[in-house]
């Protein structure tokens, strides 16, 4: 699959950024690309995306950061949202889809976990009346970036049949679902953890959350939120008709443990 192979696959994250800026023709692109109801998971929620300089590393440096360092990039992009129910997994959604925007534009990124969202927000003198919800550090990669692509899921230990207790047989999955699940075993995730799982019955998926002890609420459904773009983006590139995801409670016993909490269903 072309998006699969061509821009999910080549997605890593960037630690080390050139200073070179980026064009204001590749930023129009993305703030295209955010505009498009394409690129959010839930319609009605309101979401502003801005982008500030290099400067703004001195004004966040305290409340962002990456294992608690924050990166120093030619440019930051930043959400904010409406403060509703899965605003977070909507935030995470759409980040996810402007760094494989970046990445289809040969830039790279870096999520930057909020420490303090409140803090962040004043930092950097926002009017807007809307939740800081998303920082992402973009720009060039450094040429001298030795970094290695962190380890993720295998496929085989990310799906799940269609209940928490049966095993998948994916000789069983054609190639574009193939390539969806792929895709979210391939998602970047606070440290690398990916704490979820595909339940994957004949006509959908449903994503389910396991629980982590070094994930806390606010990542744990930006996480989501990335997984379920993968998922979507995939499918979608090969079927545009393909379903979106939804919130709705699911139809049939997932057989989930007290501690998995269920999340959302996409059917396929």
């Amino acid at each position: 699959m072309k998006y699969y192979d061509e821009i999910v696959k080549n997605r890593h994250s960037c630690r080390k950024f050139d200073v070179r800026r980026v064009s204001e023709e590749m930023i129009s692109e993305v703030v295209a690309y955010h505009n498009d109801e394409e690129s959010r998971l839930v319609d009605d929620i309101v979401t502003e995306l801005r982008f500030y300089d290099s400067s703004a590393y001195d004004k966040l440096k305290d409340t962002v950061g990456y294992n608690g360092i924050c990166i120093k990039a030619p440019h930051y992009a930043v959400l904010f949202s409406e403060h509703k129910d899965h605003y977070l997994e909507n935030a995470g959604y759409i980040i996810q889809g402007i760094t494989l925007k970046l990445t289809e534009l040969g830039l790279s990124a870096c999520w930057l976990t909020i420490n303090d969202q409140h803090a962040a927000k004043a930092a950097l003198d926002s009017d807007t009346g809307l939740v800081l919800s998303c920082v992402l550090a973009f720009g060039y990669r450094a040429a001298d970036n030795k970094e290695k692509d962190a380890p993720k899921i295998t496929l085989d230990k990310l799906c799940l049949g269609k209940d928490f207790k049966t095993e998948v047989d994916t000789d069983y999955f054609y190639p574009e679902l193939e390539d969806s699940l792929r895709a979210v075993a391939s998602a970047q995730s606070f440290q690398n953890l990916q704490p979820y799982r595909m339940l994957v019955d004949n006509d959908r998926v449903f994503l389910v959350g396991l629980p982590s002890e070094m994930t806390n609420k606010y990542d744990t459904y930006l996480n989501y939120g990335i997984a379920m773009f993968n998922f979507y983006s995939v499918m979608w590139a090969v079927r545009p008709e393909a379903p979106r995801w939804s919130f709705e409670a699911p139809d049939r016993d997932l057989k989930l443990p007290d501690d998995v909490e269920y999340v959302a269903q996409c059917r396929i």
